[in-house]
């Protein structure tokens, strides 16, 4: 309920600023000329783009970390499987943990190959920022997971509190 609330408190701040700016301008536009309202208009647009690439992927994603354990090219060729754990979730979102697993061809051991976590959901002022996975086999068919990262509180881009959060358990490999 407290990541609604905050997530509708960020929502209604940012359409008022949008208003504010708009008053704003008009005001420029009254009192200095249409030139300064148009300069104005273009600088806090300048603030709310964001210049770095962005791909739909993961895999072409920067922003996403991945943890790798051991090289693909160790792994049996096609033999490279996913496995998938919902570790958080609330009314509005999820955090994910996603690692890939394959047969190591020196041992014919299943092992870790990757694993990163991802926010899915309403992400309007969070931020997850995942510090430290790891995860190794308990059984063939079982890996235990320890997810350490910091999730940041904003309020229109501001980050106003980091929480600390701690994720343990077990993911069932297919």
């Amino acid at each position: 309920m407290l990541y609604l609330i905050w997530t509708l408190l960020n929502i209604a701040l940012g359409v008022y600023f949008i208003i504010l700016c708009f008053q704003a301008a008009r005001l420029l536009k009254e009192r200095i000329g249409l030139y300064a309202a148009v300069i104005f208009t273009f600088g806090l647009l300048s603030f709310t783009t964001n210049s770095g690439k962005k791909s739909v992927g993961i895999r072409e994603n920067p922003d996403v970390k991945k943890w790798t354990y051991v090289p693909r090219d160790s792994i049996i060729p096609g033999g490279l499987k996913f496995a998938h754990a919902r570790i958080d979730k609330t009314w509005i979102s999820r955090i994910e943990l996603t690692v890939s697993y394959g047969v190591k061809k020196s041992s014919n051991q299943t092992v870790p190959v990757e694993a990163n976590s991802v926010w899915y959901g309403s992400v309007t002022g969070f931020n997850w920022e995942p510090i430290s996975i790891s995860a190794h086999a308990t059984t063939d068919q079982e890996y235990a997971y320890t997810v350490i990262g910091t999730l940041q509180w904003k309020l229109l881009g501001i980050s106003l509190y980091s929480q600390p959060k701690t994720y343990e358990g077990s993911i069932e490999l297919k």
